[in-house]
């Protein structure tokens, strides 16, 4: 099963209906709501189903916002208050996202397979390198020492966007 067969069962497992749209308010490509008697939607624009990248990178941003939002969102900015409400709650979305489309034992995986790079790691995994990207920023984010292990592998997350990497001998 790929990444969006995946996230397409996710969806289907939490009773979300999948909904493609010409148009969404505030240039937004995806959009996840809860409607009362009907329930969880998330709507994609229409064209993005046309591009695998960000269709996985939409929908599952889109999925993180419903495992990891509470209440209404699309509250107008206001004050600085009301966008770092929005920004806190994209991040934890995003967060779910990079986490759920690639586990940890991925990179060990594309790693063993001499991936030496982003795209390298994306094509490998058959995902898009943004999220790539966006996992190395989340575990740099979660570790203070300034590497994480995986498996047999040493990764130096210091100096992101470049990442250094060391197999035990």
């Amino acid at each position: 099963m790929d990444t969006l067969e995946k996230l397409f069962q996710i969806a289907a497992d939490e009773g979300i209906i999948i909904d493609y749209t010409d148009s969404l308010p505030n240039t937004l490509q995806g959009l996840h709501i809860h409607l009362q008697g009907i329930g969880h939607i998330i709507s994609i624009l229409h064209y993005i189903k046309n591009d695998r990248d960000a269709f996985i990178e939409i929908l599952s941003e889109e999925l993180g916002h419903y495992f990891t939002s509470v209440g209404d969102n699309l509250i107008s900015i206001e004050n600085y208050s009301d966008y770092l409400k929005i920004c806190k709650c994209e991040k934890q979305a995003l967060n779910w996202s990079v986490n759920t489309v690639i586990k940890n034992i991925d990179l060990e995986n594309a790693f063993k397979n001499n991936c030496a790079s982003y795209y390298e790691i994306a094509e490998f995994l058959n995902v898009p390198e943004k999220l790539v990207v966006e996992k190395f920023k989340y575990l740099s984010s979660k570790n203070n020492t300034g590497y994480i292990e995986l498996g047999e592998y040493k990764i130096i997350l210091t100096n992101l966007p470049n990442i250094m990497v060391y197999k035990e001998i």
